[in-house]
């Protein structure tokens, strides 16, 4: 846990510095600039989630490790409403997540499950026009976990779906490259019912922190 928190504080600390020692560069200028933003962005971005430990409850009591896993994220924004300081999109953010891995010393749980979050929302996102522009976006909508085909000891299950209601929240910093082509860093938490594990956890919620990187496109 204390990995993971570092991690993330590193993430945002890494944001904090290039944002401000872009101000620094730039000025006031690209602020000022006229050029009319784009209505309509796509980001497809690579990323990855720590591990994490849950606490389980009842005759499993005890722990089940949950391993980290790569991503796949894809976002959709359309611009709504603006000024040279502040402008508002509306998103769909699409994140997978193919294998995470489960185990326990104490409890029977499926070996991995996959997850799939669906969440509309909002973005606000501050200096659009400069070329370094720190966001804030929140959310809310489905998530879809698949539990393996096996439990850890070889058992077949037949509960394999699992749909979910989801929360996220998140910031990150656009960078504009080129006109119409940029660079996206971010991290979000998908708020989220417990996936399929087998196993009943003592809280009813997961986190999932994902943080990743891509190409922005602007049309």
């Amino acid at each position: 846990m204390r990995r993971k928190t570092f991690w993330i504080r590193s993430v945002w600390i890494g944001l904090a510095l290039l944002f401000i020692s872009e101000v620094v560069v730039i000025g006031n200028a690209s602020a000022q600039s006229t050029e009319p933003l784009q209505s309509q962005e796509l980001t497809l971005s690579l990323g990855g989630i720590s591990g994490q430990t849950r606490s389980l409850r009842g005759s499993a009591a005890g722990t089940a490790q949950i391993a980290a896993d790569r991503t796949l994220g894809i976002n959709y924004g359309h611009h709504l409403v603006g000024t040279r300081i502040a402008a508002v999109y509306g998103e769909i953010e699409f994140v997978a997540i193919p294998n995470r891995g489960v185990t326990s010393a104490t409890a029977l749980v499926a070996q991995n499950y996959a997850s799939l979050y669906v969440t509309p929302g909002v973005r606000l996102e501050l200096l659009p026009r400069s070329r370094l522009s720190p966001w804030a976006a929140i959310g809310g909508g489905y998530a879809l976990y698949q539990e393996s085909a096996q439990l850890s000891n070889g058992e077949n299950t037949t509960n394999k779906f699992l749909n979910r209601e989801a929360f996220a929240y998140g910031g990150g910093v656009d960078y504009r490259l080129f006109r119409l082509i940029g660079l996206r860093g971010e991290v979000r938490d998908f708020l989220s019912g417990n996936p399929s594990l087998n196993v009943v956890p003592t809280s009813s919620t997961q986190h999932n922190v994902v943080a990743s990187g891509g190409i922005l496109l602007r049309f």
